[in-house]
């Protein structure tokens, strides 16, 4: 029998032609990219309506199409969120100290494998094990935080400090975010350069990728920029920059972990840096997001060198992390696979918009995906959410639920109010109160996955097994997507 080898050949290089083609049809492009750009406009539109105020931008098929703004910078003063508005980016900061470190390993000025005995006196026997590995993962076993973000305290006084604290487990074999971590590894920068933290990320990061509006205090940010921070009630907080400082920058108790000023525009440029080798080469870009595991480690998702990683359901790679004290909220969120990104950034921390880059993501990959408005928190919902918790205490569930039925137009329940709520019950172990309010919840918000999560855990909590698994099933059908739902679902069927 005849074999025609080029015959084959040219068959073969069509079919990988046709499958490159399809991958990159699958991963690299959205579809409808104008009708998905209009309906994300649409959805930021509606929530200014509510509430959200922020900037935002978004990314499709690797080109930028929305850089938008909303809300107030300073409501006193009626000056509007601009895209060249500043906000702190709050944790979103431990992404440029993992890079920084990466580069000096570049530079060969240190290893991730040294240990913080190398660059510390005195460590004590229990953290001498903990390596820069350890500190990038938050595996060390530090606590979380040794005081609070704006508390004055000298560089030597925060070494003392950490070293003096107990660890929460053995380094390297748990995880458990540590703030204080990514402060010690702001403190090697420093020690290795020579320099400033901040002058070493602008000059090795930030200026190689054109940011110049991203920093503590070198950009020389002009202060009316800089957006006040609000509570949720709408009480000023004011801006991180009138709170206790340094010379230049945070105390060490933020300083390397949290607080970097930046913008939307300046974050995307960032993300454009990254997409390339102008920062880190190929191989330290490969350890930034996929670092050394620990032993059975579960691989999906997992917390990489500042970023956390997680494979998506279509195979695809979700690069993510957030930032926030509950008043400012920052969220960058990369979809490198399929390039698609997302940056926001909010000087008003809300759980009716902290999930926002969540939603868009969903609105951009779920073309029957329709997002909910939320309830504008006003001082009108705000007491019927709260008379409503008095009904149902004091006269049942049925009796709120009819109550809701009967309410008036545009009145409604604020959602976050009555989770809040309910977990205060769960808290005094009161099982029956916190499953009745979740219970209204769920009744109001049929498509909230978050409300069948907290019912399901009230009544975990209570020994329901039963009904545990029914709510926390109908919270992953609304959510496939819920890790805790997924968890908590094969903890419950051993």
């Amino acid at each position: 029998m005849y074999f025609d080898k080029t015959n084959l050949m040219k068959k073969i290089s069509v079919i990988l032609i046709l499958n490159l083609l399809f991958c990159f049809t699958t991963f690299g492009q959205v579809k409808n990219s104008t009708k998905t750009t209009k309906q994300i406009n649409t959805y930021l539109t509606e929530l200014e309506k509510v509430g959200f105020s922020g900037t935002v931008l978004v990314e499709l098929n690797g080109n930028k199409v929305i850089s938008k703004a909303y809300g107030f910078s300073d409501k006193a003063h009626l000056l509007k969120n601009e895209q060249t508005t500043i906000f702190s980016t709050g944790s979103i900061t431990k992404q440029f100290t993992a890079t920084a470190i990466l580069k000096l390993e570049m530079q060969d000025k240190l290893s991730t494998d040294d240990k913080i005995s190398k660059y510390f006196d005195n460590v004590p026997k229990d953290k001498e094990n903990i390596s820069i590995h350890d500190l990038l993962r938050h595996q060390s076993g530090l606590e979380s935080n040794v005081g609070s973000d704006f508390d004055k305290i000298s560089q030597t006084d925060f070494i003392d400090k950490v070293m003096n604290s107990s660890l929460l487990f053995e380094s390297g074999t748990r995880f458990s975010y540590s703030n204080i971590g990514y402060s010690l590894l702001a403190i090697i920068i420093e020690k290795v350069s020579g320099t400033t933290y901040e002058n070493y990320l602008y000059e090795n990061l930030w200026k190689p990728a054109q940011m110049e509006f991203t920093g503590y205090s070198r950009p020389n940010f002009d202060n009316n920029k800089i957006a006040i921070g609000y509570y949720r009630d709408g009480k000023v907080w004011g801006k991180s920059t009138d709170k206790n400082w340094d010379i230049d920058a945070p105390y060490w108790h933020l300083k390397g972990n949290g607080g970097i000023l930046s913008t939307t525009e300046d974050l995307y440029k960032w993300h454009k840096a990254l997409m390339t080798e102008q920062i880190l080469s190929k191989g330290e870009k490969e350890k930034l997001y996929h670092p050394r595991l620990r032993p059975n480690e579960n691989e999906n998702p997992y917390y990489a060198y500042g970023w956390d990683i997680f494979k998506t359901n279509r195979n695809t790679l979700q690069v993510w992390h957030n930032g926030t004290n509950n008043i400012i909220y920052a969220d960058f969120l990369r979809y490198i696979d399929e390039k698609v990104t997302i940056i926001m950034l909010s000087n008003k921390s809300h759980p009716n918009f902290d999930g926002l880059n969540k939603e868009i993501a969903k609105i951009i990959f779920d073309k029957n995906y329709k997002p909910i408005i939320p309830v504008a928190d006003n001082e009108t919902n705000q007491k019927y959410s709260q008379n409503l918790i008095t009904i149902i205490l004091s006269k049942g569930i049925e009796a709120g639920k009819e109550n809701y039925k009967k309410r008036p137009v545009k009145i409604d329940i604020l959602e976050y109010v009555l989770n809040a709520k309910g977990y205060d019950f769960l808290s005094q172990k009161n099982y029956d109160k916190a499953i009745d309010i979740f219970t209204m919840n769920t009744f109001a918000y049929p498509n909230s996955a978050n409300g069948f999560d907290s019912l399901g855990e009230a009544y975990m909590n209570k020994g329901d097994k039963t009904l545990a698994i029914k709510n926390y099933e109908k919270s992953l059908e609304l959510n496939p997507n819920n890790e805790n739902a997924k968890n908590m679902l094969k903890e419950l069927r051993k």
